[in-house]
């Protein structure tokens, strides 16, 4: 490339070519490849010494390698060699191709199942799906085998957001997954029902070597469930209804339309159980008759809608005095019954002119007249005993003594006695 003569004190004497540039050499360091160094002498003495620069033993640049001999044969070698792998790959694969592989009839019997069958390889590419999972959609294509299932992205958003897929779970703790539900929304605009589990698949040294896949399509199930479940709705709602029809009815046959207290005939009924409970239980039972004095002069006065009005008004005084577990009936136009369980006779007539007290002091109000009659009623008491053989009879000896209060001026409480009738003066 250059030469040089070089003065032992290094100037240089004599050159051919850019010696300057292409020598690299230091002084006093030894000769390589691409700087020679040779001394010339003069009478056995050094005279000056000869740089000699020679080109770069390997390639200094890409387009210099590219050129290299070594590199060529390199490249040509790789790449003959590179065609001749594709080409056995290519006659490989012809046998490993999916479809292949599994024999036709592991295929037909997995089409003959009913439930949507998904074989999965371990790292979740698709090995097989029977024909029942093609008919999940439309849009799952016959060459879907040896995709990944990631692909099938309609599959993957009918799972609920979890860390890790069911498969991927089955795989790894290498157990079944059963039961997980999937809503698979058609393109149709439909959805479907499916009940998806996952079981690994193991080869015999317990490793495993994939995951199966089933779906059952419980859609239909469902819809059938939904109308069940509203038709038993339907069933139920009917079943109140006849319920509250069946209470109104029972109120109608045992209610007094106008006051709402017991009519005759269930008071009736009331008080033979009353009777029978407390002849088991030795208990005290009293009955009250009441009647409203000289009712017949409030209807001819007021009319019959005042004369209505006075009841209603005469049975709300009447409750107002009653305890839970009291009876009150209707027992004719203007009379009534109370029948009053664990209470003596005396208990009886304090009740009595509680209530009289109470029929005077409010009912009269509740006829909007401007001059308002003084409304008032009769009682009479008695209480249940030996004597006294049933209900019926307790009833009448009460009715007894309500006839002498009438007899003795009205607006008063009598008391019924086996020997006479007393009377507690208003």
């Amino acid at each position: 490339m250059s030469l040089a003569v070089r003065a032992p004190a290094g100037d240089v004497i004599a050159q051919v070519g850019d010696h300057a540039r292409l020598w690299t050499l230091a002084p006093g360091e030894l000769s390589n490849l691409e700087n020679a160094r040779m001394p010339i002498l003069a009478e056995g003495k050094p005279w000056a010494d000869l740089d000699i620069a020679f080109p770069p033993a390997t390639p200094q640049t890409l387009a210099g390698w590219l050129r290299d001999p070594f590199v060529e044969g390199i490249s040509l070698i790789s790449l003959l060699g590179f065609v001749v792998f594709q080409l056995y790959l290519r006659r490989v694969l012809r046998y490993l191709d999916p479809n292949s592989a599994v024999p036709e009839r592991v295929r037909t019997a997995f089409d003959t199942l009913s439930e949507a069958v998904l074989v999965l390889d371990p790292d979740g590419n698709v090995m097989l799906v029977n024909r029942a999972f093609r008919s999940l959609r439309e849009d799952v294509k016959d060459d879907i085998v040896g995709t990944p299932v990631a692909n099938m992205a309609w599959l993957l958003s009918s799972l609920p957001p979890e860390a890790e897929l069911p498969w991927q779970a089955a795989v790894r703790e290498n157990r079944a997954l059963l039961g997980r539900r999937l809503h698979v929304d058609l393109p149709d605009g439909r959805r479907r029902e499916l009940v998806m589990n996952c079981s690994p698949i193991s080869d015999g040294t317990g490793r495993v070597r994939g995951c199966l896949a089933s779906f059952d399509d419980v859609t239909e199930l469902h819809e059938r469930t939904e109308r069940l479940r509203v038709a038993l709705d339907e069933l139920s709602a009917s079943q109140r209804e006849i319920e509250r029809k069946n209470e109104e009815l029972t109120i109608q046959a045992t209610r007094d339309p106008l006051t709402g207290c017991l009519n005759r005939r269930a008071l009736m009924q009331e008080a033979e159980q009353r009777v029978r409970a407390a002849h088991a239980g030795g208990e005290s039972l009293s009955c009250i008759m009441c009647d409203i004095d000289h009712f017949k002069s409030i209807n001819d006065q007021f009319g019959h809608a005042s004369g209505d009005v006075v009841i209603q008004a005469a049975v709300k005084s009447l409750s107002r005095g009653m305890r839970l577990g009291d009876l009150l009936g209707r027992y004719g136009g203007e009379e009534f019954c109370l029948l009053l369980p664990n209470t003596s006779i005396r208990q009886a007539l304090e009740v009595a002119e509680r209530l009289r007290a109470e029929v005077e002091s409010h009912v009269g109000a509740a006829l909007r007249q401007p001059a308002r009659p003084r409304v008032t009623m009769s009682f009479g008491a008695a209480e249940w005993s030996a004597v006294v053989p049933g209900p019926v009879e307790l009833i009448d000896f009460a009715d007894q003594a309500l006839y002498r209060s009438k007899q003795n001026g009205r607006n008063r409480v009598t008391a019924w006695t086996p020997t006479a009738v007393a009377t507690e003066p208003a």
